[in-house]
């Protein structure tokens, strides 16, 4: 679990893995997600929301920090207004077709983005409500995801087999690995080991998502690492970021991925102060062994 990082962070309990229940549908198949290109023009307007910034408007809509202003004429990328109505340039928007079974957040996962960008870009209020045979704009920046998103990785563990859903979860986990430099399968394994890629699953404790994050670590993670405020833990892809830049910082920070294995389930602050509890040696010792069903090839 990702933990307060004080030192007189509480020791946690093992296994949260499979705590709480997720409040979720289930897919009812894992058919190949196509990504077809629109129809409709992908111009839109966004209206300036307080705590915007330019960069996170871009970012939710799929285009750069320099196309947005220039083609609203902005000059200082760091003066917007709140109810500023921005256009939002064409950049090659897709669709999708809801399909029996779907969720919006698996399908933003599934596409590499977040659920909040999939409602802006559909003027939607509710991720709850969608309708199957609906089709969904996808900002510009979505992938096409592959039939199989698990091609390659030919160990994976059969409880993940079991439910596909959580199996288009593995683009985000690639692509924000990567982004942040730290291993696909120390991130895969991690996430694995506190929620068995469970997407709103919130432990006793209230550790989020898939990888268990309390919110004030969160909070920090969002605001202080990555610099955007408004990612949500609830939601799988941003979630999965939020795990990766974690880690990424755990490492840089404590020196060793083992220290940061380590400082992720007991806390930065507690090893510091007190050393590794015998569990949390159980935990590093564990994450190392399910990593080898996450290598690819």
């Amino acid at each position: 679990m990702a933990r307060n990082f004080t030192v007189h962070s509480p020791r946690r309990e093992p296994g949260s893995a499979g705590a709480g229940g997720a409040v979720r549908i289930a897919l009812a198949a894992l058919a190949i997600i196509l990504l077809t290109p629109s129809l409709a023009a992908a111009h839109s307007d966004y209206v300036v929301k307080p705590g915007d910034s330019l960069s996170v408007i871009a970012s939710r809509h799929g285009v750069s920090v320099s196309q947005l202003a220039a083609d609203n004429g902005i000059s200082d990328v760091h003066l917007i207004r709140v109810g500023q109505v921005l256009r939002i340039p064409d950049s090659g928007a897709s669709s999708y077709t809801v399909k029996a079974g779907d969720t919006l957040s698996e399908i933003a996962a599934a596409a590499g983005i977040s659920t909040r960008a999939l409602l802006d870009a559909n003027r939607l209020g509710n991720a709850d409500l969608i309708r199957v045979g609906q089709k969904l704009t996808l900002p510009a920046g979505t992938r096409a995801v592959a039939a199989n998103p698990a091609a390659g990785y030919n160990n994976l563990p059969s409880r993940l087999r079991a439910n596909p859903s959580r199996l288009t979860l593995i683009p985000s986990f690639e692509k924000w690995s990567n982004h942040y430099g730290v291993p696909t399968d120390l991130v895969m394994a991690v996430a694995y080991r506190e929620s068995g890629w469970q997407t709103q699953v919130v432990s006793p404790k209230g550790a989020i998502g898939v990888g268990q994050i309390l919110p004030r670590t969160a909070d920090w993670i969002a605001g202080d690492l990555i610099r955007i405020p408004e990612l949500d833990p609830y939601d799988p892809d941003d979630n999965i970021r939020m795990t990766a830049r974690f880690l990424a910082w755990l490492i840089g920070y404590m020196g060793s991925t083992e220290a940061a294995m380590a400082g992720y389930y007991q806390g930065p602050g507690s090893v510091a102060a007190r050393g590794y509890y015998d569990d949390t040696r159980a935990y590093i010792d564990n994450i190392g062994q399910i990593r080898r069903l996450f290598a690819k090839g």
